[in-house]
């Protein structure tokens, strides 16, 4: 009789020790130890059930989806769980939403309730006497009808007024700072050891923005697959590792270029005195990082920088060929 190589025990005990670690996991020791569940373990349960099914039979609106251009009205009593994100459009709220309500150039009308919070840049906001918002109100940009019969069970925020208050709450400022200052140091550093690789991203930015936009979005679009693949595989997982270190390196440089043509613009008109290569880049990163770690913006500053950069790191093959002819020479 021949006998089974230890490797080969192990593979086919594997799946008997996955099944085992499951079921202990999903409660097999606890099933052992209490035993059968008992009839109050059984109506809890059922009253579990019963108040999930009645949580879900109050929301008689549909989720919203992120609204574009378009009005948004909640009708009186309906209510809306979940979310409530309008762009560049007016929204009325009549009835209840349970969530948070964001509302970018448009204006916002509570007549009925929000259980979250509001926030509205670029907008004004209107409530009726009997309204209520469980959460905080954020106005920038817009005015605040204050009523006197608002119910409001937060705080209310308008536009920051300085650099501090820009920068967030002081849990969070020391972190944002931080940030702030990494972004510039890396900035200067990379524009210090490779300036002509930056002058080239920075130029396919300026030169072929559709493009580099395009293959940005492909690219990250992509990227997941990629990674599954690759794990999938196991074996070249380092490969895995790299492209990973690749599409980081890609995405921190068209960043890097991306606050330099930032902060050439800035510099050119507010400081025509200190127009050095430096000062744009510092100026630039930090404008860039600044706008990045604001809350609910950030998110679409980061994420529409990223896809630029990278589709304009790649079209340049990382900056080490000018992709196409540039419309003016090449000024440092």
């Amino acid at each position: 009789m021949q006998k089974v190589p230890r490797r080969q025990r192990f593979m086919f005990s594997l799946p008997g020790l996955v099944l085992l670690a499951a079921f202990l996991i999903s409660g097999g020791v606890e099933a052992f130890i209490t035993g059968v569940p008992t009839a109050s373990a059984y109506e809890t349960g059922t009253n579990l059930q019963a108040q999930a099914a009645q949580s879900q039979t109050e929301c008689i609106g549909e989720q919203r989806k992120p609204s574009f251009r378009s009005a948004v009205v909640v009708g009186k009593g309906e209510v809306v769980c979940g979310d409530l994100t309008s762009f560049w459009g007016n929204v009325a709220i009549h009835g209840e939403v349970k969530g948070d309500v964001l509302v970018i150039g448009g204006n916002v009308v509570i007549d009925g309730g929000v259980d979250g919070n509001v926030t509205l840049y670029g907008g004004n906001l209107n409530s009726s006497p009997g309204a209520h918002v469980d959460g905080d109100i954020h106005v920038c940009g817009g005015q605040r009808s204050k009523e006197a019969d608002l119910l409001l069970h937060g705080s209310y925020f308008g536009c920051p007024t300085g650099v501090v208050d820009m920068l967030g709450s002081d849990a969070g400022i020391q972190f944002r700072f931080w940030y702030i200052v990494t972004w510039v140091l890396l900035g200067m550093l990379l524009t210090t050891l490779l300036p002509e690789h930056v002058m080239m991203v920075r130029t396919t930015i300026k030169n072929k923005s559709r493009r580099s936009l395009a293959l940005g979005l492909l690219s990250v679009l992509l990227a997941p697959t990629i990674f599954t693949v690759l794990l999938a595989l196991i074996i070249p997982i380092p490969l895995a590792i790299l492209v990973a270190v690749g599409l980081f390196a890609a995405w921190a440089l068209g960043t890097v270029a991306i606050g330099w043509i930032i902060g050439d613009w800035i510099v050119q008109r507010i400081l025509p005195h200190y127009d050095t290569r430096l000062v744009q880049i510092g100026v630039g990163m930090a404008v860039l990082a600044l706008f990045g770690s604001l809350p609910y913006i950030g998110w679409f500053v980061n994420i529409g920088v990223g896809i630029l950069g990278v589709g304009a790191v790649f079209l340049s093959r990382f900056g080490t060929r000018l992709y196409g002819h540039p419309k003016q020479p090449l000024s440092w």
